[in-house]
């Protein structure tokens, strides 16, 4: 069996409160790491991300998923928690209703695979072999862009539509998860990192895997992202939020 070893953050940056929400749950071998980026007037935000996280881990504690179908349904049953919260609340406008991203990794360490989903622009970094790569890809209006060829990867840090989501948990009523086709083998030495647009908005991928190298705990290389985060003294710094899971013994 794989030994799971797991860090999480989560910091507000400039702002005035922290939209962001984190959660780590493991029933026996099986783990979930749930992590949510909500948006909305009022701190609506920070009440869809808190929803999205308690009811994937309270449906995963109920019953871990075993498949792609088993993830999907705990993430649209998060949905629907979001949007039966705008009812109660008499939301009737539906392009100011309070939303959220997700980004879902479960690990079953006994089998050595990972299943992941998301929706919206929350990531999920593999990191292998000292190179990071990211299994996710975003829901937002600009990665549309990047796709059509109207604007480069390597510049979606400095448009000011980056934050312009095309799917988000409470959003719409058709949402349909991103999810892994098939169960992930895992490799011992693998390292994963879910993150908030704030995050990956402020750590680019060679410090993801720069300081990972240089960690010898998650601990270590979140606290080393914080700090190149910081040192950048973003005044528009978003909530910025992250979960560190590594598998297995093998050193960076």
């Amino acid at each position: 069996m794989l030994s799971v070893r797991i860090s999480q953050r989560s910091c507000t940056g400039s702002r005035d409160h922290n939209e962001d929400c984190v959660g780590v749950e493991h029933v026996g071998h099986h783990w979930c790491l749930v992590l949510s980026d909500g948006a909305g007037g009022h701190r609506d935000g920070a009440l869809a991300s808190r929803l999205v996280v308690d009811r994937i881990l309270t449906g995963f504690r109920s019953r871990p998923p075993v498949d792609a179908p088993d993830l999907g349904e705990l993430m649209l049953d998060a949905h629907d928690g979001v949007i039966a919260a705008q009812r109660s609340r008499g939301v009737t406008d539906r392009a100011g209703a309070m939303h959220a991203t997700v980004v879902v990794l479960l690990v079953d360490a006994s089998r050595k695979v990972a299943l992941w989903g998301h929706v919206g622009d929350s990531r999920l970094y593999l990191l292998r072999d000292q190179r990071a790569s990211a299994l996710t890809r975003d829901d937002s209006v600009l990665q549309w862009m990047v796709d059509a060829g109207l604007w480069q990867a390597d510049q979606l840090h400095q448009h000011p539509q980056r934050n312009q989501l095309m799917a988000a948990l409470g959003a719409d009523e058709g949402v349909e998860p991103h999810l892994s086709a098939d169960p992930f083998e895992l490799h011992d030495g693998d390292a994963f990192l879910l993150c908030s647009d704030g995050w990956w908005a402020s750590v680019s991928d060679g410090e993801i895997e720069r300081l990972r190298a240089g960690a010898a705990t998650p601990d270590q290389w979140l606290d080393a992202m914080i700090a190149c985060a910081t040192a950048r003294a973003d005044p528009r710094q978003d909530n910025f939020s992250a979960i560190g899971c590594w598998v297995g013994n093998k050193a960076p």
